[in-house]
């Protein structure tokens, strides 16, 4: 095994989505890898494209980005060892974010269709993508509600401003999460509510 195999071997062992993966299989699933160098602002790939593959990031630095209206948000930066784009393995094939590389950047890269024969490095992966997106999910799921009790916190504000100079309700405020207030009375319009 040469130099270059070994240290690939050394740094693969180190990523999540091989976690538990043992290293004849590892080995066998990195030469179905091709190695893929970006520039700064090259993009992986758009959102909305259609895929099959991911990478693991050996080198660099790369941007989740996700379009909202006309710009993009910046969902987080991934380092080297984590992967992405494996998402598209599981589900309908189609990018849900894009992928732009904020440095330059060395991937390896895996195709679908070179993996759909390695049974055991597919289990192995699939149980890693569903701990990795568990663990989003959780992530995601707080900053949501992080971000609900801000908005709800805000229109409490509102509320008790327009309350203390006399003025009805800010129209659009929400006095707990569902609740539209009717601008007026300041009694909430879902009546579930009442």
């Amino acid at each position: 095994m040469s130099v270059t195999q070994t240290l690939l071997i050394r740094i693969a062992s180190q990523v999540a989505i091989f976690a538990g993966m043992g290293r004849h299989t590892l080995e066998q699933l990195l030469t179905r890898a091709e190695k893929v160098t970006l520039l700064e602002d090259e993009l992986f790939f758009d959102e909305g494209e259609p895929g099959e593959s991911f990478y693991v990031l050996l080198l660099g630095k790369v941007a989740v980005e996700k379009k909202s209206g006309s710009r993009w948000i910046n969902l987080r930066e991934l380092n080297p060892g984590d992967s992405f784009g494996e998402m598209t393995l599981i589900d309908e094939k189609i990018r849900s974010a894009r992928v732009r590389a904020v440095t330059q950047c060395v991937t390896l890269h895996f195709q679908g269709a070179r993996l759909r024969d390695a049974h055991e490095a597919m289990a192995v992966m699939f149980r890693n993508i569903a701990k990795m997106q568990t663990r989003r999910l959780k992530a995601s799921s707080v900053e949501v509600a992080d971000h609900i009790a801000r908005r709800m916190d805000e229109d409490d504000a509102r509320q008790r401003a327009a309350s203390l100079a006399g003025e009805p309700a800010p129209s659009g405020s929400t006095g707990r999460l569902g609740d539209k207030w009717d601008g007026g009375s300041g009694a909430p319009k879902n009546p579930q509510s009442r």
